[in-house]
């Protein structure tokens, strides 16, 4: 069951990091053809320039997905470091609880936000409901919420993730010796 897990957390993993990808590529290609065909041709699309807005919101949502993911979001860690070990995995159980919360509740109300523009629909550029173009919002928000909760969850039985980030060695709850004693 656990490497069936591993391997679906992978493949999530994978599929999130290609998303992101093609946004960026999609991103840098539209804008590159937009600047030929203006310089070059006195043309360009005109739906552009909104839809180049649109992606760099769902970039930086999926970035910050992406970043939740591995632990590496903006973090302002003063005293962190300098706790003993259990007392920053106490800190460290409530900065994500915190953070869950936040995101909890800016998933809850950004759902609100696109529920409404789906009620009132208007276009965002051609044919595309702005609904369509704000849908990453309360998505985002709930994966990283959800990411924030695991976390918190996890954090007292591992070692703390900002710790390797600041070259510290903690040790984790069960030491190898006691896993050695465990398994016997």
């Amino acid at each position: 069951m656990r490497k069936f897990a591993s391997g679906l957390l992978k493949a999530v993993h994978w599929l999130e990091d290609a998303f992101l990808v093609s946004l960026l590529l999609t991103m840098i290609g539209l804008a590159v053809v937009q600047i030929v065909l203006r310089n070059g041709f006195d043309g360009g699309f005109l739906w552009a320039e909104s839809f180049l807005r649109v992606l760099v919101l769902w970039i930086g949502l999926a970035g910050a997905m992406a970043a939740s993911r591995n632990h590496r979001h903006i973090n302002i860690d003063i005293i962190g470091r300098f706790l003993p070990p259990k007392t920053a995995k106490v800190v460290a159980v409530f900065n994500a609880l915190f953070t869950a919360g936040v995101c909890a509740a800016l998933a809850y109300y950004s759902f609100d936000f696109v529920r409404v523009e789906y009620e009132a629909p208007s276009m965002a550029f051609a044919d595309v409901p702005t609904w369509v173009c704000e849908a990453i919002m309360p998505f985002a928000f709930s994966v990283i919420a959800l990411r924030y909760l695991l976390l918190a969850a996890l954090t007292p039985w591992r070692a703390l993730p900002q710790a390797a980030a600041h070259g510290i060695a903690l040790p984790d709850a069960v030491s190898p010796e006691q896993k050695g004693e465990a398994a016997k």
